[in-house]
């Protein structure tokens, strides 16, 4: 009877413990997480579970701007990339039915492509090496954009970027052509193939493929941009992204890939394994998912960003921990990724800081661009530990000045890019867009060359987009 009084005691001590931790780590996350939205840094909402227990949950912002509604847990979210973790999901489900193989090639499902469709396999689709181009490297006006139109201008490439499997270079284009290859082979389409064998499976009741049957979607949170723009999402395109949902649908995903509702667990391991390229080395990236392991054990994760949204969903697969969060305006969000993941693991985390890029904006509306530069290098100087100081932060409200056609504005924040990260390929690309839309198409050329350059030397994720624009801008200045 004392032994068993003792263990009860144990019991309830443990619980005690790991209530008060939990409570800890609660209120650490929401402190976080309120500095960012006051900062203006994230409207969105969060979902965290700790050690398989759901610890946060909660909503922050605006869900329209325009009718000043507020945001609610039940807001729908544009995913971007988020959404390709489920594209290979569908592939994976249709692959148990044994109605595909991995190792099924590109000319099967269509035959229009040229001779290198023979060397292309699903397999390589999904993991990124196929060498297939990101078709946002090919098409500049995306408005209304469909998976038609993508698949059109794919067809159109004369060759591959690279042998599949040699390289890994992301590309949306491969994920759209999925998209068409699961409505082909279940002969139904794409969004009613998700909902009867994923979504209403899980009970994911707010979630839904986003296409040009434009369904409603309720509660739905409109993008902005950090600056206060609306930028919302405007394709038709699905597989690469193309889909809305919550963070409680998220959470109810995140638990069922705990099971094997959808498909068995070695079908599922084979997804958080890393892609081998054919010299043997790991691409980090397995099926629609970046896959890392630490000492705290395997992390399955993937980010999206597209018009205002920003989203996040990680997997600690040994822990069972989760971190989700849908953000509507569109802004990197490491410092909320890594801020939560130290929470978890009571490591120290630093709260996040006020984004350069608002700074000069509203020094550009009072003085001009050239006190804008002034300012900031002061402010670097002065208060380095004040502000986010990145190469995003220019990037970003270098591309605001050009979409407000302040190009000559736009350019000179590029050149104070490549100034402070000189080594980026992303900060010549971007340099060179905007003397490409200043029609100065020979130093739009040289920096796209540098950015190809640099991002060969580096094996970048966007070298693919690099190139396509420094072969757009010779195929222009060859035409003159």
């Amino acid at each position: 009877m004392r032994k068993l009084l003792s263990y009860l005691i144990i019991i309830a001590l443990s619980f005690i413990q790991c209530t008060g931790q939990n409570q800890i780590k609660t209120d650490q996350i929401e402190t976080l997480v309120n500095k960012g939205y006051q900062l203006g840094l994230f409207n969105g909402t969060v979902l965290v579970v700790s050690h398989g227990e759901l610890i946060y949950k909660s909503a922050f912002g605006t869900q329209d701007l325009e009718t000043n509604t507020s945001l609610k847990i039940t807001s729908a979210f544009y995913l971007a990339s988020v959404s390709k973790q489920f594209t290979t999901m569908a592939i994976m489900i249709l692959k148990e039915q044994g109605k595909l193989s991995y190792d099924d090639t590109l000319d099967k499902f269509f035959p229009q492509f040229p001779d290198y469709a023979k060397e292309v396999t699903i397999r390589h689709m999904m993991t990124h090496t196929s060498g297939i181009p990101d078709h946002f490297s090919l098409i500049s006006d995306t408005y209304g954009l469909t998976n038609q139109d993508v698949l059109e201008a794919l067809v159109k490439q004369d060759s591959l970027l690279f042998q599949p499997g040699e390289k890994y270079s992301y590309s949306n284009g491969a994920y759209v052509l999925l998209s068409l290859i699961v409505a082909q082979v279940s002969k139904k389409p794409y969004h009613l193939f998700m909902k009867e064998n994923i979504f209403d499976p899980l009970k994911m009741e707010n979630t839904m493929v986003y296409d040009e049957s434009e369904p409603e979607v309720p509660h739905r949170a409109i993008g902005y941009s950090i600056f206060g723009d609306k930028n919302d999402y405007t394709l038709f395109t699905t597989g690469a992204g193309g889909m809305y949902t919550t963070v409680e649908d998220l959470y109810k995903w995140d638990q069922a890939l705990y099971t094997e509702i959808l498909v068995k667990s070695e079908t599922l391991e084979e997804a958080f394994t890393p892609f081998l390229l054919i010299n043997d080395s790991s691409t980090h990236y397995g099926f629609g998912w970046g896959i890392q392991e630490d000492e705290n054990g395997k992390r399955v994760q993937h980010s999206g960003g597209l018009a205002g949204f920003s989203t996040h969903l990680e997997r600690h697969l040994d822990q069972k921990n989760t971190i989700i969060f849908l953000n509507s305006r569109g802004i990197s969000l490491e410092w909320l990724s890594g801020g939560i993941r130290n929470i978890l693991y009571e490591k120290p985390y630093e709260m996040p800081k006020a984004p350069i890029s608002l700074i000069l904006n509203r020094i550009y509306k009072k003085s001009g661009i050239s006190e804008v530069l002034v300012q900031y290098n002061k402010l670097k100087e002065e208060n380095p530990d004040l502000y986010i100081f990145s190469e995003s932060q220019l990037n970003a409200y270098g591309y605001y000045l050009l979409q407000k056609n302040q190009i000559k504005e736009a350019i000179e924040i590029f050149k104070l890019n490549i100034i402070e990260y000189p080594e980026s390929p992303n900060a010549y690309d971007s340099l060179g867009d905007g003397y490409d839309a200043d029609n100065q198409l020979v130093l739009a050329s040289k920096n796209y060359e540098i950015a190809y350059q640099k991002g060969m030397e580096i094996s970048c994720r966007n070298v693919s987009v690099y190139k396509a624009n420094l072969d757009r801008v010779r195929q222009k200045l060859e035409e003159k």
